[in-house]
């Protein structure tokens, strides 16, 4: 069934023309991307879709039966809005019914009066006549799997993370068929990303996402959008098939431009041939001159050119000794020591609002560790990008905001090169250079403050969240620039494609302030945790691993006691994960009790935390 048809829009931001006479359509089930550089259009196009925006000519037509749920860039919320008001702020009386069931089991899972409890049979009664348990469940599991657990909180008091996931448990439980999602994978961490891919797979509801997540567009995508030079181009696959065809796209229309140049060039030899005197010329011959004058050549999108000298980097790069952070009582960082070395490239991977960002304040002195030292070499030059959005004066001429930083800057060949040529360099052509930032994009933005931390010359590059807003092209060179850069990197992504072609090294973050130091990039750390989980699936079994070098272990027997913990344990994990598994039922089953939910909560925590303390124990003792 086709869901929306979109007939020959046009739209333009001010002077700049976006697309023109563009036209397709969205039927039911299809997974499409929108993708294209930075100020194209793309954010303009899902807000004209969702009706956000007005085009300048051509017609939207919507099917009576579309209902579309929309996640933007930068979510907006009341401040003073608990979490369960924004969630359930609909018209649609299944989501009213909802959100008055959900309240209503906040205040008897707590104190409440015959009156409450009247109420809330009464609001079952109404659940069971309109048949809406299968999708109270569904949206129970949406809030679980995003571990979203206290309704009641304001939207003020949220991390920013938090903020994202909660407006996206809203796009998601939303009663639509079509969702669109702009930059839906910014600030949320790994795990959330992959439920999330999850769930698209497996949804019937058509989506249409903005999103630079290069494994996320292959793993969802069946058909992918792309806005280039003011049109629309369609590829039926995913990112790696659109990769395919667009390369062999551009050979064909080189290939073309080659033979209407040979074509063109042939007639233009046979019209200069012809006699001075002669007035009248072949009509056919001359209106092909004409067409092939007004044929306009393939011209491939300029690419940002990244480019710096490199500082010199002393032996002496940075230190760290037993470093340590809390906020209260929250411990963020647990004491940390590690020696940088040099032409490093570490990742850094953890759960939101486990103290990843904090690691970066306190190593270019933003935050002041709690304990520990930090000694930091001579040379060492921070480049800092930071997660949060640059304060820039809307103001502020382009080229004025580069020249607070330097007005020249030596490239890596030894040229010297002035602002305004970086700034054509980072694509900002020289007819931009005079205009206020206000009038860039979301992604402008963050490649022009890219540009600025890259013309102080660092050597020690530090990037946090770098790929958010940011279009896959200008990633691409990112990524090439960083992989030969000379000194050191340190990256805290959620884009595993990024981080696998970047960095070497990770640093493991979890939510009780540890941070483990793997070699490796992120692939090499997915399969380590897979080897590990196999470990754990072996306990369930009964067997012991037959890979451990008992040679290289200093102990070679356990006592009595030691043998009987560890059949104990065996025993003991299983049970575990038996009941850890049980409460998940009971999360998002027919067997939820709003009353017991808190409880469950808790106990579900204290199990997480007590298996995964024996089975550190167990293969420990299995070892010999």
């Amino acid at each position: 069934m086709n869901l929306i048809s979109i007939e020959n829009i046009s739209k333009s931001m001010g002077n700049k023309k976006l697309f023109s006479s563009v036209s397709f359509g969205i039927n039911t089930g299809e997974k499409i991307a929108l993708i294209g550089a930075n100020g194209c259009g793309k954010t303009t196009m899902l807000n004209l879709i969702g009706g956000i925006e007005k085009t300048d000519s051509g017609n939207i037509t919507k099917n009576k039966e579309l209902k579309i749920s929309v996640l933007t860039q930068n979510p907006i919320f009341d401040p003073e809005d608990s979490i369960l008001e924004h969630i359930f702020n609909s018209d649609n009386s299944l989501m009213r019914l909802i959100k008055r069931y959900e309240e209503q089991c906040f205040i008897i899972s707590r104190k409440h009066s015959e009156n409450d409890q009247n109420e809330f049979h009464k609001t079952t009664i109404e659940m069971d006549r309109i048949n809406a348990w299968e999708y109270e469940h569904q949206v129970k599991s949406i809030l679980f799997e995003l571990e979203i657990n206290d309704l009641s909180q304001k939207m003020k008091d949220l991390s920013g993370g938090m903020i994202k996931k909660v407006s996206l448990a809203q796009a998601l439980i939303n009663d639509a068929n079509l969702i669109l999602l702009d930059e839906p994978t910014n600030h949320l961490d790994l795990k959330t990303i992959s439920y999330l891919e999850e769930y698209l797979v497996k949804t019937d509801k058509s989506v249409v996402i903005v999103t630079h997540d290069r494994y996320f567009l292959d793993k969802i995508c069946n058909i992918i959008f792309e806005i280039d030079r003011n049109t629309l181009y369609r590829y039926d696959g995913n990112y790696s098939y659109y990769l395919e065809k667009k390369s062999e796209l551009v050979t064909n229309m080189i290939k073309e431009d080659a033979r209407i140049e040979n074509l063109m060039r042939k007639e233009l030899e046979w019209y200069r041939r012809q006699p001075k005197a002669r007035t009248t010329k072949s009509k056919s011959r001359m209106d092909t001159i004409e067409k092939l004058m007004e044929h306009e050549k393939y011209r491939a999108a300029d690419e940002v050119e990244i480019t710096v000298s490199g500082r010199r980097i002393g032996k002496k790069i940075l230190e760290l000794n037993n470093i340590s952070k809390s906020f209260g009582k929250k411990i963020v960082i647990k004491p940390f020591s590690y020696v940088f070395k040099q032409n490093e490239k570490i990742g850094i991977i953890g759960p939101n609002g486990c103290g990843k960002t904090t690691l970066l304040n306190i190593l270019t002195g933003i935050l002041e560790p709690d304990s520990g030292t930090i000694d930091k070499g001579l040379n060492t030059v921070f480049g800092y990008f930071t997660q949060n959005k640059e304060e820039f004066d809307p103001d502020m001429r382009i080229i004025d905001y580069i020249k607070k930083i330097a007005e020249f800057i030596t490239l890596d060949n030894g040229e010297t090169i002035s602002a305004g040529k970086m700034l054509e360099r980072f694509l900002f052509a020289p007819d931009s250079h005079y205009t206020p930032i206000s009038n860039l994009s979301g992604g402008e933005k963050r490649r022009l403050y890219l540009l600025k931390i890259l013309m102080g010359n660092p050597n020690f590059i530090i990037l946090d969240e770098p790929t958010n807003d940011i279009d896959i092209n200008t990633l691409t060179v990112l990524e090439n620039f960083l992989t030969s850069f000379s000194g050191l990197l340190l990256i805290v992504t959620h884009d595993r494609y990024f981080m696998n072609r970047v960095v070497d090294h990770i640093f493991v973050f979890d939510e009780n302030g540890n941070i483990k130091s793997f070699p490796g990039n992120y692939s090499d750390y997915l399969e380590y945790e897979s080897s590990r989980e196999d470990k754990t699936k072996t306990v369930k079994s009964g067997n012991r691993p037959e890979t451990v070098k008992k040679e290289n272990i200093e102990k070679t027997k356990l006592t009595f006691k030691e043998k009987k913990e560890l059949d104990e344990l065996e025993i003991e994990i299983e049970d575990l994960e038996n009941e850890k598994k049980e409460l998940e039922k009971k999360f998002s089953g027919s067997g939820f009790d709003p009353g017991k939910n808190r409880q469950w909560e808790i106990r579900y925590a204290e199990l997480e935390k007590i298996i995964e303390e024996k089975i550190n124990r167990w293969e420990y003792l299995a070892s010999f």
